[in-house]
């Protein structure tokens, strides 16, 4: 993968530069880049096609998401039809559209940073500075697969042995009560484990010294820098309210040259990511013919 050849620093820049801008401007065009550019980067380079109840929930949440808004907003001046008495309108709807769109785009985003920065990237780049919060956040990242998998294992175990396999709904409830209970008192036990192993490898002591094989270079450097101007130019936009969107009473846009300047900077920021890797992709198939 390109990205396990960049320093974890300016990943960790990239990401922040990709995710604020998505969770804090309200132009939905900005929501519509994040989503469009994370669901390529992932088709991109996820092994595996997603499985059919990761596409479930996220349509469930994107749904749910949009229905929610207009249940409870009938602000708008476009009255499509009315239910119970109030007013579903065209703006509550895309109010609710822009939501879900930030809410997926984040939340895919996230799981692309954990796919980019793994918890040894994540403690080369706060080892140093900040060991504790380092520790405390690649233990969270890696806890939740863990834990599904370590799930799973007590599950086929308690079936293995016959319990709770008669398929009714109690027995899978008590089965699931189970397995919840085991699991809770495991991850207590290895937090436990791992924190004691930690302290007594001198981890975070003062004047302990560490090791990283991720080493800052000059390409590292012109990346940063690149970064570091584009979000400059996005962020100078927005708090110019160049970027601004409303949504009520009617759908308004700012319009001009810097709103277009401040798209444009945005979505070559959030498909850097998928042009690299298909660019790498494309180059590999090539050489490979070649032998």
């Amino acid at each position: 993968m390109a990205y396990e050849r960049i320093h974890p620093a300016v990943l960790a820049l990239y990401f922040l530069s990709v995710t604020v801008p998505a969770m804090f401007s309200l132009n939905p065009v900005f929501h519509i880049a994040a989503f469009a550019g994370a669901v390529l980067f992932m088709i991109l380079t996820e092994p595996e096609p997603p499985k059919a109840r990761t596409v479930l929930w996220m349509s469930v949440l994107f749904i749910a998401v949009v229905i929610i808004n207009p249940l409870f907003n009938h602000r708008g001046q476009t009255e499509l039809f009315f239910l119970n008495g109030h007013a579903i309108t065209l703006e509550s709807i895309f109010y609710g559209v822009r939501n879900a769109l930030c809410v997926l785009s984040v939340l895919l985003w996230c799981r692309i940073f954990n796919r980019m920065v793994s918890s040894e990237k994540l403690l080369a780049l706060l080892g140093k500075h900040l060991p504790k919060t380092a520790l405390l956040i690649s233990s969270s990242l890696r806890l939740i697969p863990l834990l599904r998998h370590r799930a799973e294992e007590m599950r086929d175990t308690q079936k293995e042995l016959g319990l709770y396999g008669t398929g009714e709904v109690t027995d899978r409830l008590a089965g699931g009560a189970k397995v919840f209970s085991m699991l809770v008192t495991w991850s207590l036990d290895h937090a436990t484990a791992v924190s004691a192993s930690m302290k007594a490898r001198g981890y975070g002591l003062k004047g302990r010294t560490t090791y990283s094989i991720y080493r800052f270079g000059r390409r590292d450097a012109i990346r940063m820098a690149l970064l570091l101007g584009i979000d400059a130019a996005i962020l100078g936009v927005m708090a110019s309210g160049q970027m601004a969107f409303s949504f009520y009473p009617v759908l308004t846009m700012e319009r001009g040259a810097f709103t277009t300047a401040g798209i444009v900077l945005y979505c070559l920021l959030v498909f850097t990511a998928a042009f690299t890797e298909g660019k790498n992709r494309i180059q590999w198939n090539y050489y490979r013919s070649k032998i």
